[in-house]
């Protein structure tokens, strides 16, 4: 049995789907969607109404089980409220695996340490990133025992505690504006932002993503005067970039471990701040103004396309990627990947 040190965001356990009371865009559409063996049995265990309901929507294709796409591509659970009718009549559990972790990612693992954490291309997790956060974007820890877990050594131990302090730190700093020159002035140039635009595997199917990137791409040419005007006018804009930055940097830093490198992934949380920035600069420059709800949409589009891939990420890091011509690169290492793909 080993200690294990656990932390997930301190509001984590608040987040559930919302569906049509804060979602401009759902998560419920597009996706080819393979069911886990253990929902599909659930599911033809099913007695009555809810059972011949569910049935009647899935399907078998050489070995595997789908759900069934219904009108514009959209899953045939997806209520009239954006809810799943699903998890509604059978609760959460009753859902697929993918959709039931969606947008958690579970268990992540460094050594004896364990993270539970949200993904901020759900526009409800943003929504609790800037709004329920105060000033600081805090995280819970505790110490529990497993006895599925072996002890780690000793060295590798103290190699975790090390890099947690040290990303505990990044983020404390760059909440409290130590690194500003970094994260407002030392930035790629307009041209590089559009190398990266253009290495960068999106989703084509989101219409409303391509809008927008398209839109940052258009402003290239005018980006260093479309910031100073944003963060001249927007009072509250310096604040959620400091947060964003926050959020990424404890996302990859633990990357270090399994890198071995520090600098591809400090690089990778400023330009994913840049990246993220330049859609803001768009919307900014379409419309006139900004706000939060507009940081929450502009969050939730560079998330769906750029943070849960792991090309993507990579390429933050790169800056350009020489293997861009990949269909779908090796290494992906998210236990959404295999779904997320069309």
């Amino acid at each position: 049995m080993a200690k294990i040190l656990k932390e997930k965001p301190s509001y984590f356990d608040k987040f559930v789907c919302t569906g049509n009371t804060t979602c401009k865009d759902d998560c419920c559409h597009d996706w080819v969607l393979p069911m886990d063996m253990e929902t599909v049995k659930k599911y033809h265990e099913f007695e009555g109404e809810l059972g011949e309901y569910v049935r009647s929507n899935i399907f078998e294709e050489n070995g595997e089980w789908f759900i069934r796409l219904g009108e514009n591509a959209k899953c045939p659970f997806f209520n009239e409220n954006r809810l799943c009718e699903v998890r509604v009549r059978a609760g959460e559990k009753a859902q697929i695996k993918i959709c039931d972790m969606y947008p958690r990612e579970l268990n992540i693992m460094a050594g004896h340490y364990r993270l539970d954490r949200l993904i901020i291309s759900c526009e409800e997790v943003a929504r609790f990133l800037y709004t329920d956060t105060k000033d600081r974007l805090e995280f819970v820890r505790e110490w529990t025992e497993d006895e599925s877990v072996k002890e780690v050594s000793d060295e590798l131990k103290d190699r975790v505690e090390k890099l947690l302090a040290f990303r505990d730190g990044m983020v404390e700093a760059l909440q409290a504006g130590a690194f500003d020159i970094s994260l407002f002035e030392a930035v790629d140039s307009g041209e590089e932002l559009g190398k990266l635009l253009d290495d960068a595997i999106y989703f084509e199917c989101h219409e409303r993503s391509m809008e927008l990137f398209a839109k940052a791409r258009s402003i290239l040419a005018q980006v260093d005067e479309i910031r100073r005007d944003f963060y001249d006018s927007i009072s509250e804009a310096k604040g959620w970039m400091r947060r964003t930055a926050a959020y990424f940097a404890h996302r990859q830093l633990l990357d270090c471990i399994q890198d071995e490198k520090m600098d591809g992934v400090l690089a990778s949380v400023f330009r994913a701040v840049h990246v993220l920035e330049l859609l803001c600069l768009a919307r900014f420059h379409e419309k006139g103004d900004f706000d939060l709800e507009d940081m929450i949409y502009c969050a939730h589009i560079y998330g769906l396309n750029l943070e849960i891939s792991m090309h993507n990420i990579n390429l933050m890091k790169e800056v350009r990627n020489s293997a861009k011509d990949e269909e779908y690169p090796d290494g992906e290492n998210s236990m959404l990947r295999p779904f997320l793909y069309p």
